[in-house]
């Protein structure tokens, strides 16, 4: 019990050019290609080093840029996280529309997406903590409030896209509450078992944090479409 489902094909490991900060829309290509390597060198780092043990340096010297150029794009090391993350989270909702443009709809390819988004938590799972830590000092005006809010928000945006997408007109009318509702109750779903995935220590811990992933799907799957003759007051 407790399985992960994991999406097919497995997420791409470089971040595209178009899913790079809109706030570099007006920058050179050589600009935009760094950011991107930076990212993509940010995810690696990240995901076998940890928060703690990752440095910025190490970022740097992994992207094959300066540290300067780096501090020049990222000004601290959470800030590089959140957007390296934010840059998962759009490749995940770019994958997401291909499929539905495929015809690849309903909720199959729901689950899918869900699942690609978990999928991505388990791969960072060392710096849970640092998001849990995060997701505190965002409650409070400082440094680390606006970059989360606007990840969190673009979250949740890119959730509903994605749900108004991978459903039919037909499916979207059963939808037990409308797709923004839908969108934020997976969001702060997965917040929640973040917070559990950076207490596990034990196998058995993360286990059971795994199990309630599988939970929520299952759950996720049975109540998210009205079944037919179902009537909400």
């Amino acid at each position: 019990m407790g399985a992960c489902f994991l999406p097919e094909p497995p997420m791409p490991r470089t971040v595209p050019l178009d899913l790079v900060d809109a706030t570099l829309n007006h920058a050179s290509d050589k600009a935009r290609r760094s950011v991107a390597r930076i990212l993509d060198a940010a995810t690696r780092v990240f995901g076998t080093r940890g928060y703690e043990g990752a440095t910025m340096g190490a970022v740097a010297e992994e992207a094959g840029v300066s540290k300067g150029l780096l501090h020049y794009h990222f000004k601290s090391k959470h800030h590089l996280l959140i957007e390296a993350q934010r840059a998962v989270l759009r490749q995940i909702h770019k994958r997401f529309l291909a499929q539905a443009q495929r015809g690849d709809r309903g909720l199959t390819s729901a689950l899918s997406g869900i699942d690609a988004l978990w999928q991505a938590v388990t791969e960072l799972q060392s710096h849970a903590p640092f998001m849990v830590e995060v997701m505190s000092i965002s409650a409070h005006d400082g440094p680390a409030r606006d970059p989360f809010r606007s990840y969190a928000e673009e979250c949740t945006t890119m959730l509903q896209d994605g749900i108004e997408h991978v459903f039919t007109e037909e499916e979207l009318g059963q939808l037990v509450v409308p797709p923004d509702r839908i969108a934020f109750l997976v969001r702060v779903a997965l917040q929640g078992l973040i917070v559990e995935l950076a207490q596990a220590r034990e196998p058995a811990e993360r286990e059971r944090v795994a199990q309630a992933y599988s939970d929520f799907r299952d759950q996720f799957a049975r109540m998210v479409l009205l079944q037919p003759g179902e009537i909400l007051f």
